[in-house]
């Protein structure tokens, strides 16, 4: 199972159309846990605090950061086959606000992932994410989607 704890709501129908598109195709589980956005960076702990309450303890958790490992589509895939094969563990991804993550969600984290070196809104991340996501099962399976 994949859970994906995101910081913001969507707020636009194209965004969440697609993002609807690639969970409905999705072969296994994944779980999309929206959280509210706090106004200012002193809620970033606050943020910290409710996403933390979301991680159980044996999940595998990848803290989107920009200064994380970047990782072509292919080592993403193997990424999350390797968390599955070896740990046999819930993968956690988090995508933080528009002031990023708390230290202490960043501490949590067992893999740090940049999707890149710029920085992306929280809206698009999250597409960006689940299309990655989405090609990563593709690719280990097989499918003709990846090329």
């Amino acid at each position: 199972m994949i859970k994906i704890i995101v910081v913001g709501k969507i707020g636009k129908k194209y965004l969440t159309e697609a993002i609807e598109h690639y969970l409905k195709q999705m072969p296994i589980k994944v779980e999309v846990i929206e959280l509210k956005d706090e106004k200012d960076i002193t809620g970033m702990q606050i943020e910290g605090k409710k996403i933390l309450d979301k991680i159980q303890p044996d999940h595998y958790v990848i803290p989107l950061v920009i200064e994380g490992k970047m990782l072509d589509s292919i080592e993403f895939s193997k990424k999350i086959d390797d968390v599955f094969t070896l740990y046999n563990k819930t993968i956690t991804f988090v995508i933080g606000g528009s002031f990023g993550l708390s230290d202490d969600v960043k501490k949590r984290g067992d893999f740090h992932l940049s999707l890149s070196k710029m920085t992306l809104p929280h809206q698009l991340a999250r597409l960006f994410l689940i299309e990655q996501i989405y090609r990563a099962l593709m690719i280990k399976n097989n499918h003709p989607y990846h090329k």
